[in-house]
């Protein structure tokens, strides 16, 4: 039976992270019999997380020693155990089908085993554990290595700000450095100070206190980057059939789910843009950027009503000139175009190494004097307020 806990971190995990990538219905069937891999997985390109839940029964309640039995035994024991043998599990089998939070069945033993994020969340209840059991960050594990620790009040505020699948792999990492560069001081704080820290800065070389004030200074500019309301119903604004039964979709989505907040302002200014021109009939050249990071190229394209025939070309076309321009090995291609009163959005998104080609580069001398050369733009992680 799936706990109220478990569904909240299931669901967190399904906001953060797109319903495709979430995976809470865990049990596979290898031929040495049944195996349970953790409460939620969450795999994301190269990203993999391992989250393990448990939660006190509020009718269970006891004393504040046998409360910290209980969270000895199922919160650090009991759930490091089952960490260790899902990283165990995916080391081993070559197949592990598993379903999504979208009941799509997904193999998912391809997954990137190195920097394995292991999270272990448990829900209090107000259960009188000590405040040093509390005050945890982490387990050290010989078998998995560093396993976080979270309250869950604490991993929700954590993935209220932080709402890309890389920003929560990022901010990890960096828990898990500063814990290791400051053991001994570290869990005096709270979690708002480490999460504030890392808005600020990436150097854990020192603890400074000014840090904890960073959420009054934290600019609320989440609309401008936010684009879940959109991607976690992709699958739904697809009306194709075919295309509804494929998982080609996935690729798309990825890539988007990849970006960090910056980079989806970036976005969402284009994607926007396009339906504006589309609106308005304003014949605009095709919006573009590159994201080094991740070596893939988006391009953005409004189609006027006179040239809708061509959609599926001019898609093509204009996707290929410009991963071809940039040397990239994949590029994400949308356009725009509006039929009576509705808007129809087309992707593609084409992937296969970079080679010279003569008609190509022909093409890119025409458009030179269109678009010029680029150029490089340097972003701030967060905004915050001076």
């Amino acid at each position: 039976m799936t706990t109220e806990s478990e569904n909240i971190v299931a669901k967190i995990s399904s906001n953060v992270f797109y319903k495709e990538f979430t995976f809470d219905k865990n049990d596979f069937y290898p031929e040495d019999g049944k195996k349970e891999l953790a409460d939620t997985v969450l795999w994301l390109g190269d990203l993999l997380f391992v989250i393990q839940v448990k939660e006190r029964n509020v009718n269970e309640i006891k004393s504040e020693a046998e409360e910290n039995d209980w969270f000895d035994n199922k919160v650090i024991k009991k759930a490091k155990e089952q960490i260790a043998n899902s990283i165990e599990y995916l080391n081993r089998y070559t197949e592990i089908r598993i379903k999504n939070v979208r009941n799509h069945s997904i193999d998912i033993s391809k997954a990137n085993k190195i920097g394995i994020n292991k999270v272990i969340v448990y829900m209090p209840n107000n259960s009188p554990i000590s405040r040093e059991k509390r005050s945890m960050k982490f387990y050290e594990s010989k078998k998995s290595g560093n396993i976080h620790i979270f309250n869950i009040e604490d991993y929700l505020w954590v993935c209220k700000f932080l709402i890309t699948p890389t920003e929560l792999d990022e901010y990890l990492k960096f828990r898990e450095r500063i814990y290791l560069k400051h053991k001994e001081t570290i869990t005096l704080y709270p979690e708002q100070y480490i999460l504030g820290h890392f808005l600020n800065t990436e150097d854990d070389s020192n603890i400074q206190e000014k840090y904890v004030e960073t959420f009054s200074k934290l600019a609320n500019d989440i609309d401008d980057f936010d684009i879940s309301g959109f991607l976690n119903n992709f699958l739904e604004k697809i009306r194709i059939a075919e295309q509804k039964e494929s998982k080609d979709y996935y690729l798309i989505l990825t890539e988007i789910a990849s970006l960090k907040r910056y980079e989806l302002l970036e976005f969402k200014k284009r994607f926007k843009q396009i339906i504006e021109d589309v609106k308005s009939q304003n014949l605009s050249l095709p919006y573009r950027f590159t994201i080094s990071r991740t070596g893939c190229g988006f391009v953005f394209i409004p189609l006027l009503q006179d040239k809708i025939e061509y959609w599926e070309n001019a898609l093509l076309n204009f996707t290929t000139i410009y991963k071809y321009k940039r040397q990239l090995n994949k590029c994400l291609g949308v356009l725009a175009y509006k039929t009576g009163e509705y808007f129809d959005i087309n992707w593609t998104f084409i992937k296969d190494d970079w080679s010279y080609n003569k008609e190509l580069e022909e093409a890119l001398e025409k458009e030179t004097e269109f678009y010029g050369q680029g150029e490089i733009k340097q972003v701030e992680r967060y905004k915050l307020k001076k």
